[in-house]
């Protein structure tokens, strides 16, 4: 994998232009934005920057970041961590602000307290595994930075397989429980008595998976269709469809192919009810199609044709906690005040040499640009009275959606779901992988670390669950917990076909999690709402604060969800950073060298050895053409 130290620009990036999904939908976006920005005449003067040649020598380097003030980062999760391996290896001071007493923010594995099964008596409450997809190219290429495989810091090596699918999970639904190797030929799961206002017989022929593929692929095959050929249409398709919902569209618009002999009309609601409860979790489908298109592409969708290679996913070794640890041992080995914790940030204020930013209410500090990875929910609670965000961006941080999620983990004294036998007598046998079911549990997921085919990991995510089904589970954590245990094992023992007290005698400990509650989230992820992609995400996409204040964090990238989303957003901020500040540019030549271009930010046809096209530099245009006044001295 390629050494972001030494890494060309076209190792970087040209996998991810050809392949990644996500990054098209985020350049047409910006694109779009764009248009509607960009006045008659033209484009306004946008100034050249220095294009990536031989870095600046290290002594003035050093000697360059002495008279700089350090940049201000908000949050000690993936995005501002990775945030400060970038300055760091710019040579450019910084200090990290981070409300809680340790580092990692949803990068949060809870290890129990009982040694059974140590050291993987763990489990992440957080993400948790990563497909190895062109649209995941910066996380796999952290995975491989050299800082953080030395010494006594060696994350590369702790990157596991992590088994997605086992044959003998179960699905269970309506009353009936199958393992997954074992699906009879006719649908078993009583859909006819789930679909009511209409002839069910053939929607349960088509089968569910038919007839969520049909809607996905006109969609899905048209962006892959783009990235084959270098068009847009595709992503125009999907953007007509904006303001729908993916329940609004298989309601109002969608039309099954002739291939499924359903009837020529949209779905029924109990037919798309159905759809979603073994699809994805209640409500989902009031989301964003687009949301659905790209989770699906991400999620291995596989256009019509032969079938490719499996994707790859992995997990941590240790858990994902180790990704936030690595980066903090590193910044800490360079600078060991580089952190500050239990510092809540209160206020940021802009100032005539730079911005405040208040913590505690009381501690005051000043930097000379701030680089925010606090999730938009938390940050709404901020007094940004003297931030001077514009009014479409303090919208935003009110408007934009973020997801519920609950993980309820529980450790066992062993691993019952691989050794144990149900009442039956036949061996479980379930090794990694995952169990669906419309019970409350939703989502059961076996672990993949340690050594679990000899079944010694002891930890079972026993539920897993977003949307409407995390709301609910979320409203007793912490005040009902003896009832959710009672539940939990009462569903678990019914799944698994076991005696509810043999899981009883098991349990050890348990740790339920709902990241709606927790304070310094209020949210699992960002989870977009239909039209929402549109002037509300892209509002943040540029600074505040006369150009001093940058927001990062996976919300502010298309990647909704995923590491993959912290990281390139923090590329974005650090770039924009060094774009407004012209005493800055002399470090961007170094920036692109070692940490590439972003395939969001970039179109992709002006890209050469030596960088991009100005007007291909979507960063460059996107700042240029919402704050021209930042450029004004530089161009004139």
């Amino acid at each position: 994998m390629a050494d972001p130290e030494t890494a060309s620009l076209l190792q970087f990036t040209d996998e991810s232009f050809l392949l990644d999904a996500y990054a098209l939908h985020g350049r047409q976006l910006i694109r779009d934005f764009h248009k509607t920005l960009e006045p008659v005449s033209g484009i306004p003067g946008i100034p050249t920057l220095p294009i990536p040649t031989i870095p600046i020598s290290p002594v003035l380097e050093e000697f360059a970041s002495l008279s700089i003030a350090p940049v201000g980062i908000l949050g000690a999760g993936a995005g501002g961590l990775y945030t400060a391996l970038i300055l760091e290896d710019l040579g450019i001071p910084y200090r990290i602000i981070e409300a809680q007493r340790q580092v990692g923010g949803r990068l949060f594995t809870h290890k129990f307290a009982n040694t059974t099964g140590a050291p993987y008596n763990y489990f992440d409450v957080g993400a948790m595994r990563f497909p190895q997809i062109a649209s995941m190219a910066r996380v796999f290429r952290l995975f491989d930075y050299p800082p953080l495989n030395r010494g006594n810091i060696a994350l590369g090596s702790k990157l596991k397989p992590y088994f997605f699918e086992n044959h003998n999970t179960f699905y269970s639904y309506n009353g009936v429980t199958v393992r997954r190797g074992e699906m009879p030929s006719e649908e078993p799961f009583k859909a006819d008595q789930v679909i009511r206002d209409t002839d069910p017989a053939p929607y349960i022929k088509a089968g569910t998976s038919a007839i969520v593929d049909d809607v996905i692929t006109p969609f899905a095959s048209r962006l892959l269709d783009d990235l084959d050929n270098g068009g847009t249409s595709g992503w125009e398709y999907m953007k007509s469809f904006d303001k729908y919902s993916t329940r609004a569209y298989m309601s109002l618009k969608y039309k099954p192919s002739p291939s499924l002999l359903l009837p020529d009309q949209s779905l029924p609601t109990d037919v798309v009810n159905w759809l979603e409860t073994f699809d994805k979790s209640t409500g989902w489908y009031d989301r964003a199609l687009s949301e659905t298109v790209l989770e699906a592409i991400a999620f291995s969708w596989q256009r019509p044709g032969p079938l490719l290679p499996p994707t790859k996913w992995f997990c941590i070794d240790g858990g994902a906690f180790e990704i936030a640890n690595s980066m903090a041992k590193y910044v800490r080995s360079r600078n060991p005040k580089a952190i500050k914790f239990n510092h809540r940030v209160t206020a940021i204020n802009r100032q005539l040499t730079g911005i405040e930013v208040v913590t505690n209410g009381t501690d005051h500090h000043t930097f000379s640009h701030v680089i925010s990875t606090i999730p938009l929910p938390v940050l709404q609670t901020i007094d940004l009275t003297g931030a001077d965000l514009s009014p479409m961006q303090l919208n935003a941080l009110r408007s934009l959606d973020y997801g519920p999620s609950v993980k309820i983990g529980m450790q066992f004294k062993t691993a019952w779901w691989t050794t144990a036998a149900d009442r039956t007598g036949r061996r479980l046998n379930i090794v990694g992988g995952q169990t669906y079911t419309d019970r409350p549990l939703r989502t059961v997921v076996y672990p993949s670390f340690g050594d679990v085919q000899a079944g010694k990991t002891t930890t079972l995510i026993a539920s897993y669950c977003w949307t409407e089904d995390a709301a609910r589970f979320g409203a007793m954590i912490d005040k009902h917990d003896e009832e959710l245990r009672e539940l939990v094992l009462r569903e678990l023992a019914d799944i698994h076909n076991v005696n509810i007290a043999f899981l009883k005698e098991q349990l050890i400990e348990v740790k339920s999690w709902s990241w709606s509650h927790d304070p310094y989230t209020m949210g699992a992820f960002a989870f977009f709402g239909p039209g929402k992609f549109g002037n509300l995400y892209t509002s943040l996409t540029t600074p505040a604060a006369g150009g001093l204040l940058h927001f990062a964090g996976e919300a502010i990238s298309v990647r909704h969800a995923w590491v993959e989303g912290a990281l390139d957003s923090a590329w974005r901020a650090v770039y924009e950073m060094l774009i407004v500040t012209p005493a800055l540019w002399r470090f961007i030549p170094k920036f692109v060298n070692n940490w590439g271009w972003n395939p969001e930010w970039n179109l992709g046809t002006g890209l050469k050895s030596d960088g991009p096209d100005r007007l291909d530099n979507l960063v460059l245009k996107n700042v240029a053409l919402t704050h021209p006044e930042l450029f004004e001295e530089v161009i004139n």
